[in-house]
């Protein structure tokens, strides 16, 4: 597992080392302070996860990330942000990031995130879930209900998932087997009338927390 650990302020890249190192063993961090860095170390670089402060040098707000999903679609990215507003998250995902970190973040929750969005899921803060719950259409009383069918098991699973554990998480939380969240998703998904994490953050983001 090689991790590209992006950002212009070293004592960053420093503190948030160690707990990007942790999210597999034997995962090599490299480091970069600017996009051209970045750039470089692709060239000679097997990368599977990049790591992409949003304010970094030569950035230029998301080209950055619209750059690395076009020339390196098979590289997961994830955004590295002081600013985690509703807005710069959502527009972060639509133009392809895997996930968005916000710094404030604890580093144990970080590695959860990065471990998600390397098995193939998106992470989207639980903060732009619980920021949506006030617009109060339509919408978010549908959303309500759908999450209303939930049994108490199951909104534990859905909280933690929206948090962005990935299934060991959980089941280690919850002390039950991976196999039983599996089991409990499937059923939160059917009930919501979504086929995956990613559709049912979308669901979550405008409902009310619960």
């Amino acid at each position: 597992m090689r991790i590209i650990l992006a950002d212009d302020h070293v004592m960053i890249r420093e503190g948030l080392r160690p707990f990007v190192e942790k999210v597999s063993p034997g995962t090599e961090v490299l480091e970069a302070g600017s996009f051209p860095e970045i750039v470089e170390l692709l060239k000679t670089q097997s990368v599977d996860l990049i790591i992409l402060d949003l304010k970094m040098p030569g950035m230029n707000g998301f080209q950055g990330l619209v750059n690395l999903r076009r020339d390196y679609p098979a590289i997961r990215c994830v955004m590295l942000s002081a600013m985690a507003d509703r807005e710069h998250v959502l527009e972060a995902i639509r133009l392809g990031a895997h996930g968005f970190i916000p710094k404030h973040l604890s580093g144990a929750a970080m590695v959860s995130a990065l471990q998600l969005v390397l098995s193939g899921e998106r992470f989207i803060p639980a903060m732009l879930v619980d920021s949506a719950g006030a617009s109060g259409n339509a919408k978010d009383q549908n959303s309500g209900a759908l999450i209303g069918r939930l049994t108490p098991r199951e909104r534990d699973i859905l909280r933690l998932l929206r948090e962005g554990h990935p299934n060991k998480v959980i089941a280690n939380r919850l002390d039950v087997s991976e196999v039983t969240v599996k089991s409990h998703l499937g059923n939160v998904f059917r009930k919501l009338g979504v086929q995956n994490r990613l559709q049912a953050m979308k669901l979550l983001v405008d409902s009310e927390p619960f």
